[in-house]
């Protein structure tokens, strides 16, 4: 605060916080990159560390094994998706349409998408680093569909199963698995967007292709 009342603070930028936060990101950009390239597994810290023209040392500064930096790059873009799809479940038709918003940014950034398909993958085994954190994200995802779900029934626009919201959600929450491998293998036969819109479409009578705008049609999907 000002020493006295007429006389203005001035700040200086903390620059050396700032060009650390500038760092970290390029960082977590690269390692992303390199485990949607080859997976956590065959990665490893100094290949990151390349990517970035830092040091061994250097990157372990910032993190201290490979498993916190996969663990950052997650935690990213999770918060990254959050803030851009503003998903909030207790509003049944605006986290519908977030789904939609979320697969039309992830149409736009294939790597993003990659990564979590071979990550996702490899987490399937037990001793994956990330075998509990995706395992609680599921869990996460399906408890927040179903609450969607169970808002859009209050309101009358539920159109799925009668009695069967568990079920739909788990549909919706896993739904992305495989269309995100068929439209990685086959971006110009198969939209992404569209494939997902048609599918949410059937869990309510409320448009969601409000932010749709491909106009391709849906194949092998």
């Amino acid at each position: 605060m000002p020493l006295t009342d007429d006389v203005p603070v001035r700040r200086r930028s903390n620059r050396q916080a700032i060009a650390t936060a500038e760092r970290r990101e390029q960082i977590l950009d690269a390692a992303m990159t390199a485990f949607a390239e080859a997976g956590y597994h065959a990665t490893s810290m100094r290949d990151i560390a390349g990517r970035v023209a830092l040091s061994h040392t250097g990157l372990l500064h910032h993190f201290p094994d490979k498993a916190a930096l996969l663990e950052a790059v997650l935690d990213r873009d999770l918060e990254r998706a959050a803030v851009d799809a503003m998903l909030d479940p207790r509003q049944g038709e605006s986290f519908l349409r977030g789904l939609v918003a979320l697969a039309e940014r992830d149409a736009r950034d294939p790597e993003r998408t990659r990564f979590y398909c071979v990550v996702g993958a490899e987490a399937l085994t037990p001793t994956h680093p990330a075998h509990g954190y995706f395992r609680q994200w599921y869990a996460r995802v399906r408890e927040a569909v179903t609450a969607a779900l169970e808002d859009l029934e209050r309101r009358g626009h539920y159109t799925g199963p009668a009695g069967g919201i568990p079920l739909a959600a788990v549909h919706i929450a896993s739904m992305r698995e495989g269309l995100n491998q068929h439209w990685l293998l086959a971006p110009d036969e198969v939209d992404l967007v569209a494939a997902v819109t048609e599918q949410l479409q059937q869990y309510t009578d409320l448009p969601l292709n409000v932010l749709h705008g491909s106009s391709r049609s849906t194949t092998g999907a």
